[in-house]
């Protein structure tokens, strides 16, 4: 799940393109909301990550603002993806992993941390995945991650 939107799949290379961002210029302090996780041994790797083969997969909530010109443009075929700690564009940023499995839906809340006040966020990014390093082709194949009632929390 993203905000976004999804391009292509690209069968040659097993790739994706999407756009990450929804136009968005609000400042909120958290994103607040309920998961439920049972997750899987991850069974299918790839190169770096063949060595988390048989550990218990972990799912990935995260949230972004950013003043990027357009919407970002991930290409998992050439290997594109956002460099969170290095990306300028972003100007707020939170995110939380689990690798164990929920009891039901669990509450959580990600408090934004921002690293610019000054500038406007243009786009919004959340994502929500089972699998942690699903981009990378890496996960437990089974793993199931439930999310609901996402909300900004404002003063």
């Amino acid at each position: 799940l993203f905000t976004g939107k999804f391009l292509e799949v690209d069968i040659m290379s097993q790739g994706a393109s999407l756009d990450w961002g929804y136009p968005f210029a609000g400042r909120p302090l958290a994103l607040k909301g309920y998961y439920k996780y049972a997750p899987k041994a991850i069974d299918m790797v790839k190169d770096p990550y063949k060595d988390l083969k048989g550990q218990s997969d972990e799912c990935q909530i995260q949230i972004m603002l950013t003043d990027w010109p357009e919407p970002f443009r991930i290409n998992t075929s050439e290997g594109r993806f956002v460099d969170v700690e290095n990306d300028k564009g972003i100007i707020a940023f939170a995110r939380m992993e689990a690798d164990y499995a929920t009891d039901g839906y669990q509450e959580f809340t990600l408090d934004l941390e921002y690293r610019d006040m000054t500038r406007t966020p243009k786009y919004v990014v959340i994502s929500a995945c089972a699998s942690s390093l699903g981009d990378y082709f890496t996960g437990g194949v089974g793993s199931v991650m439930y999310v609901d009632e996402f909300e900004f929390i404002y003063r």
